[in-house]
């Protein structure tokens, strides 16, 4: 009997160790946020741990501390500033953060590319604009990471340096939202905010999360060239498709070549990374598609935290695709 009732104790206590999973569901929060950028967080519970208000409130608060369109947040009262400026832990972290991927990239990375960025037409105002030489070479010279001294808790910078975090803003709040996941206890779920994507465990059919690669071969077009299996990776994908204008005869797209101050031409049609931190995706996503293919692949397979799928043309103007070993394996690729 006594050997009985120890064996139901155990049990008992199996049970609420290891719950089964024929109780979990998947629960779906959505919403916007950074303007108008639609969020997507999947989970797989038994029951509601999450609610939509802590999402938005996390959100909100990165908001006021990046985001370049409210007055009143970190980033604008910075740039408005000079000299020596006190900072948040999270600002001190993603500047930080930067100026690695900065020294990593030779520069090809920058988030004090703002100024030239609004110039050619892609910032807030979104004014089609084909700038004069002079334009590009005054700003130029404001323009360089290496210019801002990082301490411990502050920075300094000249008057007219400006810091956008807006190509790695999304990455950033992802991995903030996953590390919120976590701390809930939270082990399966899959988080994406415009198009970044970060996944733990296993989605509801006890199997890897699939996120669909999209195509960069048509302007415009939401045909995936491959989809990828993510179990506590992050992707972020970069490319020139989704936004440019049009002068003349010419495209121009949207990825600034911090070097030079003009629209970047390289052979690059599409770089997709896949890292454990969707910050450091974001990053070298935006980074590669200024470096082109070779610097691209070489810097790529130098960093072990990264792997990559780069579409590119090669000499010949065919289209080429690389895939980098680390993820041949969780890929699928479609056309």
């Amino acid at each position: 009997m006594r050997r009985f009732i120890m064996l139901l104790v155990f049990v008992v206590i199996i049970y609420f160790l290891f719950p089964s999973k024929e109780n979990n569901r998947e629960f779906t929060i959505s919403g916007s946020t950074m303007g108008n950028i639609v969020y997507n967080i999947k989970y797989i519970s038994d029951e509601v741990i999450l609610e939509k208000n802590e999402i938005d409130s996390l959100l909100v608060n990165f908001n006021n501390i990046f985001s370049t369109y409210i007055p009143s947040s970190e980033i604008s009262t910075i740039n408005k500033s000079s000299g020596k400026i006190y900072i948040s832990d999270h600002f001190h972290f993603l500047l930080e953060q930067s100026k690695r991927v900065y020294d990593l990239t030779d520069g090809y990375f920058d988030p004090t590319i703002g100024p030239l960025v609004n110039l050619w037409g892609f910032g807030p105002d979104k004014l089609i604009n084909n700038p004069k030489n002079s334009e590009v070479n005054n700003l130029l010279n404001l323009v360089g990471l290496n210019k801002i001294d990082i301490g411990d808790n502050f920075l300094i910078k000249n008057k007219g340096t400006y810091i956008d975090f807006s190509s790695i803003a999304k990455g950033y709040a992802v991995d903030i939202l996953h590390n919120y996941l976590i701390d809930k206890k939270i082990l399966n779920f899959f988080i994406e905010i415009g198009g970044e994507v970060r996944a733990n465990g296993k989605n509801i059919k006890n199997v890897d999360w699939i996120v669909g690669i999209e195509s960069p071969f048509k302007l415009n077009s939401n045909t995936p060239i491959a989809t990828a299996s993510l179990e506590g990776l992050s992707i972020a994908t970069s490319g020139n498709y989704r936004n440019f204008y049009k002068i003349g005869d010419s495209l121009i797209f949207h990825t600034i070549d911090p070097r030079t101050g003009y629209p970047s031409e390289t052979n690059m049609l599409s770089a997709s990374v896949f890292s454990t931190s969707c910050f450091l995706a974001d990053a070298f996503a935006t980074s590669f598609m200024v470096m082109g293919f070779e610097k691209s692949k070489k810097l790529s397979s130098s960093i072990d935290d990264i792997d990559v799928l780069l579409i590119y043309y090669d000499i010949d103007g065919k289209i080429k695709r690389y895939l980098s070993d680390g993820i041949k394996g969780k890929i699928n690729l479609i056309e």
